[in-house]
């Protein structure tokens, strides 16, 4: 949950401007006394074991290969067409090429991690994106020139019919890239089911028994519904602390 701190700054300097008359009844050494126990309180209960860890992202391998060229060309057009695609103003044309631009960030995202399966995306990067990017250019230029509206309609009926074509081509070259690694999940599977048969356990037909909540996930949720305490105690520290100095500048003008 994201605390807007202006929203607690305003609220804070609302608390000062309401209670300064309430609070001067009391003296400075009791002010400091409040503040000095919500600063206790505060750290007994709110300590920097509280904060929640950070994931880190894995690495992503940038690993030379010889097929470096072609990567490169194929994030060049990813890049243009990226570019290209708010000046595309016919909107089914828009919408195949923006769900081609989805498929083709997956592909370049899986290559990045797996550069070794660049030569199985050949087929993707020299021909079908390699095409796209050149009906683009035509498509733009057509714009420019002024084309009679009749011959514009022609060209965008047919641009929308080999877009519609490309963009299931573009999700066939993604699962033929991705196919090696997916028979190696299944390979794997199946020796793992077959190690499991030869113990005695049937994966198929066991029963599914939910796995009771961890101490992890409670004291995770422990932490999130101590958030709220945790801010209103800092607001309260804050308000003390503000008050304890009003007090002693207020307590010298009158010496």
């Amino acid at each position: 949950m994201s605390i807007d701190f202006r929203l607690v700054l305003l609220v804070v300097g609302f608390l000062i401007y309401a209670f300064f008359k309430f609070l001067s009844m009391f003296s400075v050494q009791t002010i400091l006394g409040f503040l000095f126990v919500g600063w206790l309180l505060y750290t007994i209960f709110f300590s920097e074991d509280d904060k929640p860890t950070q994931k880190e992202l894995p690495a992503v391998s940038h690993k030379k290969t010889e097929y470096n060229d072609v990567y490169e060309k194929a994030n060049a057009d990813y890049r243009f067409l990226q570019t290209s695609l708010p000046q595309i103003q016919d909107k089914e044309l828009h919408y195949w090429l923006d769900s081609m631009q989805q498929v083709a960030g997956r592909l370049l995202a899986y290559l990045t991690k797996h550069p070794e399966r660049i030569p199985a995306a050949m087929r993707f990067v020299t021909y079908y994106q390699d095409r796209t990017v050149s009906l683009v250019r035509q498509y733009l230029s057509m714009r420019e020139v002024g084309l009679r509206p009749e011959l514009q309609q022609n060209l965008l009926v047919e641009m929308r019919n080999t877009f519609r074509g490309f963009l299931a081509a573009y999700e066939t070259q993604l699962a033929k890239v991705t196919e090696a690694e997916m028979k190696d999940m299944e390979a794997e599977m199946k020796v793992a089911q077959e190690v499991m048969e030869q113990e005695g356990i049937q994966p198929k037909t066991a029963d599914y028994q939910p796995i009771a909540e961890t101490e992890t996930k409670k004291e995770e949720k422990a932490q999130d519904t101590s958030t709220p305490l945790k801010y209103a105690g800092i607001a309260l520290v804050a308000l003390l602390g503000a008050v304890g100095i009003y007090k002693m500048a207020d307590k010298k003008k009158e010496d």
